[in-house]
């Protein structure tokens, strides 16, 4: 997989990768919920697509933000992100989010779907 800094990719997972999220601001407040279950279906160093038959609110004006966990490989990530879009999908719904994380953490990421991309081939 090659990564050029001036372009945004997007890695298609085969299989939805398996997470869980909370919400902790909605409307500008902090809030503390139970987790849940989402499916990853793709990802980039800046965001994902995902999956969830959680009904999770959306505003476009003041975004719902949210941690999700999920391990990539052998490492796990705690990743805040905010909810960008809303669509109504099969039995649930399909969430963009906006990972809300420094560019070290987005390196991390093309480092880890580089090796993510070389596991899966063998």
């Amino acid at each position: 997989m090659r990564y050029n800094r001036n372009e945004a990719f997007r890695f298609a997972f085969k299989e939805p990768l398996h997470a869980r999220f909370s919400i902790y601001e909605v409307n500008g407040k902090a809030v503390e919920t139970t987790e849940g279950g989402i499916q990853l279906l793709d990802i980039s160093p800046s965001g994902t697509k995902a999956y969830s038959e959680l009904n999770i609110p959306f505003k476009e004006t003041n975004p719902v933000k949210i941690v999700m966990h999920f391990q990539l490989n052998e490492e796990s990530y705690h990743f805040k992100g905010k909810i960008v879009w809303k669509k109504v999908w099969s039995d649930g719904f399909m969430y963009g989010v906006s990972f809300l994380i420094n560019e070290d953490m987005q390196q991390e990421i093309v480092k880890q779907l580089k090796l993510y991309v070389k596991n899966v081939k063998n």
